[in-house]
């Protein structure tokens, strides 16, 4: 009896471990269905996290550029609120009632640049540079056959000169993206002042430069003088140039440059208040239509009529929209203009009551 127990039990154990080794493992089918299903879940998430990653790229390049393209503006604005003179659309590339040669024809402007912004702005004398005039003496006694003196005299009281400041635009060329700047245009400042770095001592003024406050010349009429005459003896005024800002959107509609090339529309079109007071630059019918860089310089700076009538200080509005293409590597849509005005604080050729 206790035998054929004990049989019983080993051919059920038997039995058993047959029906286990059997259902044991997977199938080949099993394990590629299985391997199917990872991947597709892990191209999923693996396309995800790219996603996420590509938006945070672009929102840290618009962020940037935005951080940027207001910091590039209230840099002109305090630039802007120093001059003593802007020019119009006329002053700058010439034409007008007076058909005077823009001031532009009398500058060395870089290659590829297109000045958009011009004015004068007194600029203080360094301390250091006025202790190494002294007292004049080295420039001789003065006379009406001492320019020189006189020029140190009034220096001395004065202690200020007045800088030409324009700032241009360029549409990046590969060559430009070598040197780093990697956006579709930029923004550079050309600074021209009276005399060149450390020639102050020596009253060396800079190459071509004319003051527009002496020889009967004037900041409308610059280089000429009174009579007509070109006081800058066939030298164009040289200056330094300096990127204030690069990552500006394409100038033109047609939104196509040497690095990028879109089919995007531009999100705005920068429109001057009005063509009676205001001069735009650059002027519709020129070839930067719906522009990325655009002011609008008030030509109507008078108030009051008769005896009451004066003079007031000139006021700019400055456009600008950036584009983040590039940043970060990555392409991205342009963004809005940001929009700001200023006013000239200037005090030249100002008459009591003017604002």
């Amino acid at each position: 009896m206790a035998t054929k127990f004990l049989q019983t039990i080993l051919k059920w154990r038997n039995r058993s471990s047959k029906k286990r080794n059997k259902n044991s493992g997977f199938t080949i089918l099993e394990l590629l269905v299985a391997t199917l299903i990872a991947t597709f879940v892990i191209v999923a998430l693996l396309d995800l996290v790219v996603d996420l990653l590509q938006t945070d790229r672009r929102e840290y390049a618009r962020n940037e550029t935005q951080r940027e393209i207001q910091m590039a503006l209230d840099f002109m604005v305090n630039d802007i609120r120093e001059a003593a003179y802007i020019y119009d659309n006329n002053g700058l590339s010439g034409g007008g009632p007076d058909r005077l040669p823009g001031i532009i024809n009398h500058v060395d402007i870089p290659v590829g640049y297109t000045p958009i912004l011009a004015f004068w702005k007194p600029e203080t004398i360094s301390d250091a540079d006025m202790r190494d005039l002294r007292d004049c003496r080295q420039f001789g006694s003065p006379s009406a056959n001492n320019p020189n003196r006189t020029e140190c005299d009034l220096l001395l009281i004065r202690r200020r000169a007045f800088s030409l400041v324009i700032y241009m635009q360029k549409v990046n060329d590969t060559t430009d993206a070598r040197g780093g700047w990697k956006g579709v245009s930029r923004i550079a400042r050309l600074h021209i002042p009276k005399y060149t770095l450390n020639g102050v001592r020596s009253l060396t003024r800079t190459n071509g430069y004319t003051d527009p406050q002496e020889n009967t010349v004037k900041f409308a009429t610059w280089p000429f003088d009174g009579s007509g005459r070109n006081l800058q003896a066939g030298s164009r005024a040289q200056g330094t140039t300096q990127v204030l800002v690069d990552f500006v959107d394409y100038p033109t509609e047609s939104r196509t440059s040497p690095l990028y090339s879109d089919n995007l529309r531009a999100p705005d079109n920068p429109q001057c208040p009005d063509n009676v007071n205001y001069s735009q630059i650059p002027p519709s019918n020129s070839t930067f239509n719906r522009p990325s860089f655009m002011v609008c310089v008030s030509t109507n700076n008078t108030t009051g009529t008769g005896s009451d009538r004066s003079n007031a200080n000139q006021d700019v509005l400055i456009f600008l929209r950036g584009n983040p293409t590039g940043k970060a590597g990555v392409k991205v849509a342009p963004l809005l203009a940001v929009r700001t005005q200023a006013v000239a604080r200037g005090v030249v050729d100002k008459q009591q009551g003017a604002q």
